[in-house]
């Protein structure tokens, strides 16, 4: 090593005295001050100035060290370099095989010497120019050293940096879904020179450090140390930019040094991505022709202002990574309000009852695949997956209608109609496939699963089958579930006696008489209960808020009612009742209701869900008047 480093200074001497006679050289007057680090950096800040040092070790021999000094004599004579010097710089000698030059390495920050660099009084490095350069190209000293001074006030004006905090990732994590906000890790390693190189020339702008501290927790962690994380988030070169969210996902990463605008745009772009699902707001037509110019499904979310599910799966779910990339991939996305604009006649074309309905709609506007309710993320996912295969539930409507009732296919069909809330057409399904089946089949779990799920014609030959075997049926699944569910057909039997006659919904008084006759002959538990909660629904199709509150007042009296079945009153009533009277008695409810409530909290009676603030907020909205 000790030959190559000899014949380099060998090298660098031949070829500065080469340039040098080609050069008009005034006297030279050493541009050097027998200074130390310290030194020079305390005088270059009182002048303004920047630190300029020949990072060099000096020769073995006198004879070495006397055709450096000539080299040194030659190159420094030259009038541009000889002028820049005594303007801009402190310029110093330190022997990097010293003590001195020890503790000066790390400035250099992994730049080889030797090396001639320029820094500020601080310490940063703003440029290096190699001695090998110089001696083909003498010019290239005063370009990086203008270089350096444009870098030099570039930092002056600059006072702000990056805030790290020193809090591990879990904390990060918590505190980033407490906050809304996305987690920024600076991954670096040991003995990576663009990783220095963001921290002192990036982070440390104004711009870059305002927008990354208002917009991200900022954390550094050493990767080459966790390798559990590079693994995870899959990085191989550093420094990288990674931007995870409070359940620890991959949102954007990006990687490199990288200048301050650019850098703020990789946070801008993560701020983007953090959106989730890229909808278009509202434009039928626009999803529509970008769908048929793409070859792509749309992927219609029809919501509601009012809709609590929907909000939750925007925020939660929507706003996915796994879920962002697969949509924005595979689908046009659109969401649509379905009580305002283009969203109300959408509203009756697809025949939406319920929010959020999720549809998958082709290019000739055809539904092909649907979901009612606000799945999870896996459960989202996979129907659209299935959308995206042409396997949904157009699909498994076609193969129906061909005959194929393969005990697979029909399970599956049965839960894409399930999923599409379409009650009715599973319960015809279901019948369909265990009239090909003995009665005895039930008593194996996944036949009984699709009875509880789909079937609820209480006129239906197997219900009553079950309804005559049901002590056996308690014996084998439980006597409080196949309670629920018998409950919960005769309930359907009794909630359909409200028809449309003309444009006029009307109650068929008579054949509910005989309906509620029929419960009590066959000695249904709870018909009491089930036929006065039918009569409320009735009254609520009809838009009788008279009767309503009448018959939900008299159950109140009986101490029959649930705190969440009275808040489920209250959202209809406050919903769609306006007359003002009938609202000040259902206000009444939860007046009464909130005191009771309250006064458990104070004697430790109450329940973990406590409804006392909810009741107080409806009792206020109800005696709001209505306009």
């Amino acid at each position: 090593m000790e030959k190559i480093r000899l014949l380099g200074t060998g090298i660098i001497i031949c070829l500065l005295m080469m340039f040098v006679s080609s050069v008009n050289a005034q006297k030279y007057k050493s541009v050097f001050k027998n200074l130390t680090w310290e030194q020079a950096a305390e005088l270059a800040q009182k002048e303004g100035k920047i630190v300029f040092v020949d990072a060099m070790r000096k020769a073995r021999t006198p004879e070495d060290q006397k055709k450096l000094d000539v080299a040194e004599r030659k190159l420094f004579s030259i009038s541009e370099i000889m002028d820049f010097c005594d303007q801009h710089v402190i310029a110093i000698q330190i022997d990097m095989g010293s003590e001195a030059g020890q503790a000066f390495a790390p400035k250099l920050m992994m730049n080889m010497y030797p090396t001639y660099g320029f820094f500020m009084p601080n310490g940063d490095i703003l440029g290096v120019v190699s001695p090998y350069l110089l001696a083909q190209k003498p010019e290239k000293f005063v370009e990086v050293g203008n270089k350096a001074l444009e870098d030099a006030e570039v930092k002056r004006n600059n006072t702000r940096s990056i805030l790290f905090e020193e809090i591990s990732l879990k904390d990060a994590m918590a505190k980033a879904k407490k906050e809304n906000r996305l987690i920024f890790i600076d991954a670096y390693t040991d003995y990576c020179q663009p990783c220095m190189l963001m921290v002192k020339n990036v982070f440390s702008l104004n711009d870059v450090a305002d927008f990354y501290n208002r917009n991200f927790i900022n954390l550094k962690i050493h990767f080459g140390k966790e390798k559990e994380l590079a693994e995870k988030y899959g990085t191989s070169g550093y420094p990288a930019f990674l931007f995870i969210n409070g359940d620890g996902k991959l949102v954007y990463m990006e990687g490199g040094y990288t200048e301050g605008d650019e850098f703020i745009g990789f946070g801008k772009t993560a701020l983007e991505k953090a959106k989730g699902i890229e909808f278009i707001e509202g434009d039928w037509n626009r999803a529509l022709e970008q769908a048929r110019q793409e070859n792509k499904l749309i992927f219609m979310d029809c919501y509601t202002f009012w809709c609590g599910p929907c909000k939750q799966l925007a925020r939660t779910v929507f706003t996915d990574p796994d879920a962002a990339n697969f949509f924005n991939e595979h689908f046009v996305n659109l969401k649509m309000d379905m009580e305002k604009g283009e969203g109300i006649n959408l509203k009756d074309r697809f025949g939406v009852k319920a929010y959020p309905t999720l549809l998958f709609i082709n290019g000739q506007g055809e539904v092909v695949h649907s979901l009612v309710g606000a799945p999870g993320l896996k459960e989202l996912i996979e129907q659209a997956q299935i959308a995206f295969e042409g396997k949904g539930l157009a699909y498994a409507d076609a193969e129906y209608q061909k005959g194929n009732r393969d005990p697979e296919f029909i399970q599956a069909y049965l839960t894409y109609l399930g999923n599409a809330s379409l009650s009715e057409k599973a319960g015809e399904v279901s019948l369909d496939y265990f009239a090909t089946l003995d009665k005895n089949n039930l008593k194996e779990r996944k036949y009984w699963d699709i009875f509880v799920k789909y079937i609820n014609d209480v006129d239906s030959d197997l219900f009553q089958y079950v309804y005559e075997h049901r002590d056996e049926f308690y014996s084998i699944y439980g006597e409080r579930d196949v309670k629920r569910k018998i409950q919960n057909v005769w309930g359907g039997g009794a909630n359909q006696f409200v028809n449309k006659e003309g444009d006029q919904l009307v109650l068929d008084k008579k054949g509910f008489k005989r309906y509620v006759k029929r419960m009590e002959k066959a000695n249904v538990d709870g018909w009491e209960d089930i036929a006065s909660g039918a009569e409320m629904m009735n009254a609520e199709k009809l838009g009788d808020w008279k009767t309503y509150i009448a018959l939900g007042t008299e159950r109140i009296k009986q101490g029959k009612v649930s705190d969440l079945l009275l808040y489920n009153w209250g959202l209809r009533v406050n919903k769609q009742c306006k007359d003002k009277a009938l609202r000040l008695l259902a206000a009444q409810w939860f007046d009464d209701a909130a005191v009771k409530a309250a006064k458990n909290e104070v004697e430790g009676k109450g329940n973990m869900m406590s409804y006392r603030t909810f009741f107080e907020k409806l009792a206020k909205d109800l005696k709001a008047d209505v306009q």
